[in-house]
């Protein structure tokens, strides 16, 4: 029994060492060893799919060469990896059976492994394998040269090598591929049929591969470059998007400037993935936005956002969204008026300032917090969608104001010389806007908001010059750049998606739907649809783009506007954050109100809602018309001829602001009025509290009247009054009821009288009209408040006024005293119905009036003449009216 079990033990010995001796030869079969010399193609040595080899690097720039034979019949992919070796840099080529060079594979630096890793091959065929240093040797480490069978080629696959047109994989429209880039600047190429209709929309995605900074180019059959997109980073996608693509055949590239050989990408080439937004998906995404920017609506009825602050253009964005929102059944009209009051805050009345001035040609009607024609003509517009929703006659005037600056501030031969003008007409700046409305340059996209106020308020009933949108539309043709078929930013160079559709929308609005360039623009920005993130080609402003764009598709009608409503609608919903905003990239990063006030607009297209410059006229229930009334040249300065000036000189008036005491200011501002009075004023300077102390008992009766009313003394007035020492009490109605005496041989006149605080002298103020009127001597006393913090004393001030048919200003710095006074010498008149009421009222020379549609009688008092005339207002135009001499007699006369 103990020999049978050693005899089975030796057998199990014997049978163990037989099976390693065959598995070692086995194995060293399919390892083979480098034949040198093998250093061309010539000595190559002979391997076949599957076998290994093993070889040396045994000097620098040493190189291998080995002849793969492949017995698989078909299309087969397969793989090919070359083993480190320290302190060498190797390479893999690869050659066909004519030694034709084919691709080279130099992907890991010294001491690291290289691979072919997706070759394809077809039927029985012989490659030609190099495997060389590229610096470096060692003689005793080898490598190890593998081969293998990945498997038969399937269909969404990429097949090596496409590095060529010629070699461009067939790729079915909507299939997805997988390929690699490698190595590094791998080229990869295929080629796509468009069936004979064509496609609404083609899409191109390329996914993602980590290190690897991916790009696309669209070829047509004939190799012609249609696009190259390289707008991401590394380790990001690639979007192409592109409408009503014609049939035909396409190459679509892909590169990579590293490689990858681990992980690859996919491409999908086709129709778009989603379906077009429903009704109730557009009206559930625009009522976010909304509320969203509902709820960062300050108190004061603006926005702030992180980056470009510019909170009047901001406003004027998101007033128009939230009145645009008429498909969302929710009420926003508590912050539609916010926006409103905010945006008439930030309003300057030409009548501010000075006739004739710059700071009138600058400053006059700018709805701003500085010079910015962007902010003004975004303001403009929301205000004009205001009026047009609310029936808001309040903000006519205002409108009206704001176009004459929009107007005036155009470079055209027409522009005053206050701004920079005239223009020569052969200017490439011809008929555009630039920043500030005394730039004498231009640009499309400022231009582009002053068209859209100019037309929106020509659907709104307004009227403009009958040549400034054409001469804007010829700005925008002189920037139309036929290469690219776009527009360029100042004149024509260059290419843009946004530029491309405001120029395309402008001339659209400036009444040139027809206009020849406005198809190619279109197309380009067919050609460069809206892809998430991105206006490519472009500046970065990828909302600013698709607002324009929507717009001008619109206008174009049609096909334009289904297909890119379809694409660009959805594009939005799908993005949209949980909030309700969206967020910004490229150059609008951090401008959260921006971005989503634009989306919510673009949304609103899609349900149905159209802004006021895309009508050709809206309906407005009850339109003003617009009364002015302006001065004959030169003689502005004759009209007010008497005129009395009251100081304060109360002890209050040495109270500050910012550092500064009130009298200072006030001799400071007096002589700047002082040095601009006419000649043939007479001018009088009654000054109270000026004498007596506080506790004084006189103090009570301390007005002074120290320069009677005459002839104008300006150095004699400035030199009194930067004497004046306040000391005492505020007898302002005993003041007050000294003029007429000091008007006695004159018949009357105007006070004009600067006051920073309530009556203190127990003087009835409701005694002031009787008085003045038993007196016989027609007085108007105008009332400036100077920095009132009471309210008390505020509405004192204006009653006293109002008893005379003065008026009352508040001031609150220099500059609004400043204005205050220069506009209580200006001439009043009023505007009466056929009751006998007075409906609006004016300054000659100011601002214009708004004014129901109607009859009236105008009327305004010239020292002692009553002036009228019969007043016929229609809708939305200015009726207009000369102050003027003749034969010695005001009169008032209609300009024609």
């Amino acid at each position: 029994m103990y020999n049978l079990f050693r005899i089975r033990y030796l057998c199990l010995i014997f049978l163990s060492v037989t099976l390693f001796i065959c598995l070692l030869f086995t194995s060293q079969a399919y390892l083979q060893s480098e034949l040198e010399s093998n250093d061309d193609i010539e000595q190559a040595n002979e391997i076949k799919l599957g076998e290994d080899i093993e070889g040396f690097f045994q000097e620098e720039d040493d190189e291998d060469w080995y002849k793969l034979i492949i017995e698989k019949p078909g299309k087969n992919i397969i793989r090919i990896d070359l083993s480190a070796v320290p302190e060498v840099d190797s390479s893999i080529k690869i050659y066909d059976e004519q030694g034709n060079h084919l691709k080279e594979y130099d992907v890991g630096e010294e001491g690291e492994a290289e691979a072919v890793i997706n070759l394809g091959v077809t039927e029985e065929g012989i490659y030609y394998i190099e495997v060389s240093t590229c610096g470096g040797m060692n003689q005793n480490d080898s490598y190890i040269l593998k081969t293998q069978l990945i498997g038969p080629w399937q269909e969404g696959q990429e097949f090596e090598l496409n590095d060529e047109i010629e070699q461009a994989n067939e790729l079915k429209l909507g299939q997805i591929v997988t390929g690699y880039i490698c190595p590094g600047y791998d080229e990869d190429w295929y080629i796509v049929t468009v069936p004979e209709k064509g496609l609404d929309i083609l899409v191109i995605e390329l996914s993602a591969v980590p290190q690897v900074d991916l790009s696309l180019t669209l070829l047509d059959d004939a190799g012609t470059k249609l696009k190259e997109l390289d707008i991401n980073g590394t380790g990001e996608e690639e979007v192409m998007v592109r409408m009503k693509f014609p049939s035909g055949k396409y190459y679509i590239g892909v590169e990579g400037g590293q490689a990858n050989k681990e992980e690859p990408y996919t491409l999908r080439v086709g129709k778009p993935t989603v379906t077009p937004a429903t009704v109730e998906e557009v009206n559930q995404a625009l009522t976010r936005a909304l509320d969203y920017l509902a709820r960062e609506q300050t108190k004061e009825g603006y926005w702030s956002q992180s980056r470009n602050d510019y909170k009047v253009g901001i406003a004027g964005l998101a007033l128009q969204a939230f009145i645009g929102g008429e498909c969302v059944p929710k009420d926003y009209s508590s912050n539609i008026n916010a926006a409103i009051n905010f945006l008439k805050s930030n309003y300057h009345p030409s009548s501010d300032y000075q006739a004739d001035t710059e700071d009138r040609a600058i400053y006059g009607g700018i709805i701003a917090e500085n010079k910015s024609m962007y902010e003004h003509a975004i303001a403009t517009l929301a205000l004009i969608e205001a009026l047009v929703k609310n029936n808001d006659l309040s903000l006519a005037p205002i409108i009206e104001d704001a176009l004459q600056l929009i107007i005036r501030a155009q470079n055209t031969e027409h522009k005053s010389e206050l701004l920079g003008g005239p223009i020569n007409p052969d200017s490439e700046d011809y008929g555009g806007w630039r920043y500030e409305p005394d730039s004498t340059d231009s640009d499309i996209s400022v231009t582009g908001w002053q068209i859209l106020a100019l037309k929106g308020a020509l659907s709104a009933g307004f009227s403009i010059p009958e040549w400034s949108l054409p001469e804007a539309a010829d700005y925008l043709r002189s920037c139309y750049d036929e290469d690219y078929h776009s527009f360029g930013y100042t004149s024509s160079g260059g290419e843009g998606c946004a530029r491309a559709s405001i120029g395309a929308l402008g001339l659209q609005l400036s009444g040139y739907p027809d206009d020849p360039l406005i198809k190619p623009a279109l197309r380009y920005i067919q050609d460069n649809a809206p892809t998430w993130e991105f206006e490519d080609p472009g500046e970065g402003w990828p909302f600013y783009y698709w607002y324009y764009g929507s717009r001008a598709m619109l206008l174009a009608g049609g096909e334009y506007w289904r297909i890119w409503k379809n694409w660009t609608c959805r594009l939005l919903i799908d993005h949209q954050n949980d909030d309700g905003s969206w967020t910004g990239a490229q150059r609008e990063e951090e401008m959260e109100i921006y971005t989503t006030a634009l989306g919510a607009l673009i949304l609103e297209l899609c349900c149905g809602h159209l802004p006021v410059y895309m009508h050709e006229k809206v309906r407005i229930p009850i339109m003003p018309g617009l009364v002015k009334v302006n001065f004959e040249e030169g003689l502005a300065r004759e009209t007010t001829k008497n005129v009395e000036l009251i100081v304060d000189a109360s002890n209050s008036m040495w109270g500050q602001i910012k550092g500064e005491s009130k009298i200072s200011i006030a001799k400071v501002v007096l002589k700047q009025i002082i040095e601009g009075l006419s000649e043939e004023m007479n001018v009088g300077l009654r000054v109270y509290g000026h004498r007596y102390k506080i506790k004084d008992e006189r103090a009570c009766q301390d007005t002074e009247l120290i320069i009677p009313i005459g002839p104008l003394q300006r150095d004699q007035l400035i030199q009194t009054i930067e004497k004046i020492s306040p000391k005492g009490k505020t007898p302002l109605v005993y003041s007050i009821l000294q003029s007429p005496q000091d008007f006695a041989n004159l018949g009357g006149g105007t006070v004009v009288l600067i006051s920073d605080g309530i009556e203190s002298c127990e003087g009835d103020i409701e005694s002031i009209p009787l008085k003045l009127k038993e007196s016989g001597i027609e007085l108007r006393v105008n009332i400036v408040g100077f920095d009132i913090k009471e309210e008390e004393a505020r509405k004192q001030l204006e009653t006293i006024a109002k008893s005379t048919g003065g008026i009352y200003l508040d001031a609150k710095d220099s500059q609004e005293l400043l204005s205050s006074l220069q506009q209580t010498l200006k001439i009043e008149y009023d505007l009466i119905d056929e009751k006998g009421e007075i409906k609006a009222s004016g300054c000659v020379g100011g601002e214009a009036v708004s004014i129901l549609e109607g009859e009236y009688i105008l009327q305004l008092k010239l020292e002692s003449t009553l002036l009228e005339t019969k007043v016929v207002v229609n809708p939305a135009k200015t009726s207009i009216f000369l102050l003027k001499r003749e034969e010695g007699k005001w009169t008032i006369k209609p300009v024609d």
